[in-house]
């Protein structure tokens, strides 16, 4: 049986792979924790994970809807799927403040350079994660995370 690391060792392992990057601690730091906070506010399409004896429970939400709820034992599983979201959430919220626009009432412009940018700042950060996040990353992993088991 594998262990379950606990909320404590999974934020750590997600906090040193981050520092490995570039990314602005600043910005990436309060979505390190927010997956486990399952008893509040759920941002749509965000990883939510809780802890059980003998597993993961992997959680999202669409429009207050839950959309996924999923079981893994795998604490790479849930590392990666965090990284995921955290590493795509602070390139797009660092080039908002590039950018100068708050995302409400200014965007960042429509644009395949932009869309090139945010890209590329991700697989360098995954790049500089390495291992196994980097490679699922390039996989395409997260939706098979994502997909539903088949019932």
């Amino acid at each position: 049986m594998k262990q379950i690391l606990q909320k404590d060792e999974l934020m750590k392992r997600i906090d040193t792979c981050l520092q490995k990057t570039s990314l602005p601690r600043d910005i990436y730091e309060p979505y390190i924790a927010r997956p486990f906070q399952t008893t509040c506010f759920f941002d749509d399409l965000s990883p939510y994970i809780q802890i059980d004896r003998n597993d993961y429970i992997l959680i999202q939400y669409e429009r207050g809807v839950q959309v996924l709820h999923k079981r893994t034992t795998e604490a790479d599983e849930v590392i990666y799927w965090v990284l995921e979201d955290t590493i795509f959430l602070t390139v797009y919220i660092d080039m908002l403040k590039q950018y100068q626009v708050d995302n409400i009432h200014t965007h960042l412009p429509h644009d395949p350079s932009i869309h090139k940018q945010i890209v590329e700042r991700v697989n360098e950060a995954f790049r500089a994660v390495g291992g196994l996040y980097e490679k699922w990353h390039h996989e395409g992993k997260r939706a098979s995370i994502e997909a539903q088991a088949k019932k």
